[in-house]
């Protein structure tokens, strides 16, 4: 399935490179561009973030690993939490983990999820996303959150892992997720407030990398000998704009092709339709989601952002990653990033209509 995609965006990335060619004749040139041109956003956001990754491991590895064996929780929680499973979660969470259902846990299913949101989907979306579209991003990500207990739960249980270790393990996350669950119901401004804050604390982390890693690469002296080397850290980074560069191409050729459905869709659904294509193109890649994201009507926001932290990549290059390193679990991992992304959609909508059931009794516009 993945490879399967991979092709696909490959063939329109050439469809597209063609026609800029040839001055944008089919009206898909303009995608391909548009597609490349956001390496530079993303290299302001990534590029700082992923050459720290081996630092901050380092660092968690020291700090966590002798907490939780003092709470009694699995150390590779912690770092899986913390760290996307293509990313180095899986490796980690095979080398520190207590069991091997525990490493397969937290390595793929918690790495592919939250570890995914936090050291890659998060400061991607900060970096390329407009302020005013904050608080539809962040909704998301709390809502996005809130639901992952319940699918891990799932998963857990398909790996044979018994109920009350899975419990025990997820402890850290439900209470994670009963405070963001408090807070966006009852202290929704606040809530929105500190995840601002944190956002900015990652875009921080993020500029101290990249202008180490700048200082670094003009003067030839080296600051931190741990840091990802600086042409892996932009490999990644220009990936990224090609995969978007075909990606933009083949979400506007099925726009084109499944209009009228798509307009079914969008009234059914009180989506815009532009929604409905970020949606689609998220289970291979969230990046599809953000980089659009001014383009989605605020419910389509907050609901493509939601299924990101749970169901985006489940077709894409983290299905391509699992299957290299543990195809057996293919089966579970799609099973529950999909649940996690699902649930996380049933609740927004939810909420957007109590939300919208309440500002009409209070008269608010």
């Amino acid at each position: 399935m993945e490879n399967l995609i991979l092709y696909s965006i490959s063939i329109f990335f050439l469809i597209g490179a063609f026609d800029y060619i040839i001055g944008n004749k089919l009206k898909l040139g303009k995608y391909f561009e548009d597609g490349i041109k956001t390496m530079g956003p993303l290299a302001i956001s990534m590029v700082g973030i992923l050459s720290l990754t081996p630092v901050i491991t380092k660092g968690l590895e020291l700090f966590l690993i002798p907490l939780s064996y003092k709470i009694g929780i699995d150390p590779s929680i912690f770092i899986s939490s913390l760290i996307a499973v293509d990313m180095g979660g899986f490796n980690i969470s095979q080398n520190i983990a207590i069991t091997n259902e525990m490493a397969l846990f937290s390595g793929i299913l918690m790495a592919s999820t939250l570890g995914c949101t936090l050291s890659f989907t998060l400061p991607l979306a900060i970096g390329i996303i407009k302020k005013e579209s904050k608080k539809e991003l962040f909704i998301g990500i709390v809502f996005g959150i809130i639901t992952l207990p319940i699918g891990l739960l799932i998963g857990g249980l398909m790996l044979n892992i018994s109920f009350t270790i899975l419990i025990i393990n997820l402890l850290p996350i439900i209470f994670i997720a009963i405070i963001l669950s408090i807070g966006i119901f009852y202290f929704n401004d606040i809530t929105i407030k500190i995840l601002n804050i944190f956002s900015k604390v990652i875009f921080f982390i993020s500029i101290i990398g990249i202008t180490i890693q700048g200082v670094q690469s003009i003067s030839g002296i080296v600051i931190f000998k741990n840091l990802m080397p600086l042409d892996e850290v932009l490999y990644v980074v220009w990936k990224i704009a090609v995969f978007l560069g075909g990606a933009y191409v083949l979400l506007e050729v099925i726009k084109r092709a499944l209009n009228s459905k798509l307009n079914f869709l969008s009234k059914k659904f009180n989506l815009s339709e532009n929604s409905i294509v970020a949606f689609l193109g998220s289970l291979a890649s969230a990046i599809v989601v953000f980089s659009k994201f001014e383009e989605l009507d605020n419910k389509g926001k907050i609901l493509c952002t939601a299924f990101s932290v749970g169901g985006a990549y489940v077709l894409g290059g983290q299905l391509g990653f699992i299957a290299s390193e543990a195809k057996e679990l293919i089966t579970i991992y799609i099973t529950t990033k999909l649940i996690c992304g699902f649930l996380a959609v049933i609740v927004c909508i939810i909420y957007i209509r109590i939300k919208n059931v309440w500002i009409k009794e209070k008269g608010i516009d």
